[in-house]
């Protein structure tokens, strides 16, 4: 399989590493000359100082041979006359960023569907949509929707009064039907676990549960599920404006920090019930004005990793807020962890499930993590495949592959059980790294 992508900044950067960790055919085009240099000394792929606009460089980049093309430039323009050419050499799927409301509203529609693009992104929305879904579930770190949100990935580590803690997964498994464990980090090492395997406090784990059950499954671990009543966001950018107003609609107190002052009047105007401040998220004593010591959530999200993890750290250390900080340097994520911040999260990760699901072919729903080569897939199963009519335990399901749970139409999601039958049009969700995910694609799908 051949892909082209067009940018090499976070989004971009991030897509051909994983891919290229996959043996996709990854060509990456990049008009920043020290940017594709750097990208061309630390991954194997081959990368071209041009435009995703320019034909030619298309053509170089292989456009003709190309199953997908994603083009993910901060510049909306660029992505759609990119997308355009690419429709125009034959290429079967386009990925497109778009950041304009305007071009994700009703009067873009017709534009989106004029030059081709099949798939539209936007990572900062999808980034305040991962914050949002953690503000509603405090204790977890990371949660991923599946089935169309009936089901739901949640990334937590084992506290020490965790009732799940010194237990293995074939005793909890006897005594909850509510969720699966699919994967145990413990230090550097991630598995995918057996019913041997034993929960210990400090265990990062990421369970597969019913979305009504998830802050059952929290408090298991031994997380502090709040209610959140009041909340600070420091960034008042596309991210912490998305956050602000989807809290203010339900109900928050919430405080905006923004340090530019236009952006700043922008909000305090857009907003009716959010405090805007003026200022730098830094600052410790603006922070200690606007009671940052009373706070239920602080989200970070400025542009600057940096003030985010200093800024959080600070709430930490003056009140008991559940933190979030976006990072767009993953080499901080280790700091971050150790520093004891809640969540982090990227905008990459969103953006790259998107294209990774198109590149699965057959898979409906895909997550995959910061850390770790690991992913949760949802995937079809299709008539006459060796799933149809069959129970999981016939199944000669490849080692280090995990099912997760079986969702029929018009029924509720089961969690997977040996006993469990499986027939046509069923999605199973599946945990595993991309090698063992390959090799069990025949099973499902014929």
């Amino acid at each position: 399989m051949h892909v082209v992508i067009i940018g090499a900044g976070e989004v971009g950067g991030y897509l051909a590493e994983r891919l290229g960790a996959e043996g996709v055919d990854v060509v990456v085009i990049e008009t920043d000359s020290t940017r594709a240099a750097a990208l061309s000394a630390d991954l194997d792929i081959q990368v071209i100082n041009g435009s995703g606009t320019r034909p030619s460089d298309l053509i170089e980049a292989g456009i003709e041979r190309a199953s997908l093309l994603a083009a993910v430039t901060q510049i909306d323009e660029v992505n759609l006359v990119s997308c355009m050419l690419a429709k125009e050499h034959g290429v079967r799927t386009t990925v497109v960023r778009v950041e304009d409301d305007d071009l994700r509203g009703e009067s873009g529609t017709k534009l989106l569907r004029r030059v081709g693009a099949d798939v539209v992104i936007d990572p900062d929305a999808e980034t305040a949509d991962e914050i949002l879904e953690l503000v509603h579930a405090t204790g977890a770190d990371e949660l991923y929707p599946m089935a169309d949100g009936k089901l739901v990935v949640v990334g937590a580590f084992v506290n020490e009064n965790s009732l799940l803690a010194d237990r293995s997964l074939e005793e909890i498994g006897r005594t909850s039907e509510d969720f699966v464990c699919g994967a145990i980090t413990r230090g550097d090492e991630t598995v995918i676990p057996g019913g041997n395997d034993v929960l210990r406090p400090g265990d990062h784990v990421r369970l597969l549960c019913r979305t009504e059950a998830r802050a059952k499954v929290l408090r298991l671990l031994g997380a502090e599920v709040k209610r959140v009543r009041r909340a600070m966001v420091l960034g008042g950018g596309a991210v912490g404006s998305r956050v602000a107003e989807h809290l203010e609609y339900e109900g928050v107190e919430v405080v905006v920090i923004e340090r530019d002052v236009g952006r700043a009047n922008y909000l305090a105007e857009k907003f009716r019930h959010v405090t805007v401040v003026q200022g730098d998220v830094t600052d410790t004593n603006l922070l200690l004005d606007e009671s940052v010591a009373r706070m239920d959530v602080v989200v970070a999200a400025t542009g600057e990793d940096a003030a985010n993890v200093l800024a959080c750290v600070f709430a930490m250390t003056e009140g008991k807020p559940f933190t979030v900080a976006v990072l767009h340097r993953l080499a901080l994520l280790p700091l971050v962890r150790r520093l004891g911040i809640d969540a982090a999260l990227s905008p990459r990760t969103a953006s790259a499930n998107a294209v990774i699901r198109h590149l699965r072919g057959g898979a409906t729903a895909v997550a995959t993590f910061l850390e770790g080569d690991i992913e949760v897939d949802e995937i079809e199963i299709t008539f006459g495949s060796d799933a149809d009519g069959s129970l999981i335990s016939e199944l000669d399901i490849p080692d280090g592959l995990l099912l997760g749970a079986v969702i029929r139409p018009g029924h509720e999601p089961v969690i997977a059980r040996g006993g469990t039958d499986l027939e046509a049009g069923d999605h199973v969700v599946v945990f595993g790294r991309p090698a063992s995910l390959a090799e069990a694609k025949p099973i499902f799908a014929r």
